[in-house]
């Protein structure tokens, strides 16, 4: 019974934004993806649909070959550190590192290669979504129970799915939106740092996911978060596509 709910735990921490988020993060980046990036991600995948690829790592998680995979969704940085390899649980910017070299390897069979781009365009996702980033002590907020607009609910799903849900949007128009909303002085600026410090950032902007009184999610609360939700996904799609970039150079 104990390994069971172990494993209940880790696998909680598996959903990052949705495939809504996922594909608006996903179709961001494809905008800015260089054409050399372009030609060896269609040669590698047949393709180059970043919004396509972007929630594979969510679709694999009740195949039982892919278990081992659970922490590789998020990182634990409790309030008050800073992250340090291996100290807490999660193992999302290890990974991360891990598929950049594999996805770049000339040596990697093509199957290695196809399934570390897949893993780059989520984890780098999941990594923007500050839930993902857990404090250590509540399962990235699945514990947290609330109401989203009454309705019994945990938080970290409000932060996966209900808020991008409640903006009515298809993904294409989601991306179109943030590329209107911030200008490229901003999204270059957003290029500076390294995983780690993204990591950071989501460490600090899930104090706004906390930030509400009472039980009832509404409006209220999506007019307080809407920026922090937008500002995330942009930066990783832009983020994502430096990456994907300086791969294929």
């Amino acid at each position: 019974m104990k390994n069971i709910y172990s494993i209940l735990i880790i696998c909680s921490y598996l959903y990052g934004w949705g495939n809504t988020g996922h594909r608006v993060i996903g179709r961001v980046a494809e905008d800015r993806l260089s054409n050399k990036a372009k030609r060896e991600i269609k040669r590698i995948m047949g393709h180059h649909d970043l919004a396509y690829l972007s929630f594979w790592g969510d679709e694999i998680r009740s195949d039982p070959n892919w278990r081992h995979a659970s922490t590789w969704h998020y990182a634990t940085i409790p309030d008050g550190e800073n992250y340090v390899k291996g100290k807490h649980r999660g193992d999302i910017i290890e990974k991360i590192k891990e598929f950049s070299e594999i996805a770049n390897s000339s040596k990697a069979e093509v199957q290695e290669r196809k399934e570390a781009l897949k893993w780059l365009v989520h984890l780098v996702g999941d990594l923007h979504q500050p839930l993902h980033v857990g404090n250590g002590k509540d399962r990235g907020a699945n514990s947290v129970k609330i109401k989203w607009f009454n309705k019994p609910m945990n938080l970290h799903k409000v932060w996966d799915e209900k808020l991008l849900d409640y903006q009515k949007l298809s993904y294409t128009e989601y991306a179109n939106f943030l590329k209107l909303k911030f200008d490229e002085n901003t999204c270059r600026k957003w290029l500076i740092g390294d995983l780690i410090s993204f990591a950071h950032e989501s460490r600090e902007y899930r104090k706004v996911c906390y930030d509400f009184e009472g039980d009832n999610l509404d409006y209220k609360y999506t007019f307080k978060t809407r920026p922090i939700l937008d500002m995330r996904l942009m930066q990783a799609g832009i983020r994502l596509a430096d990456l994907l970039n300086k791969i294929f150079i």
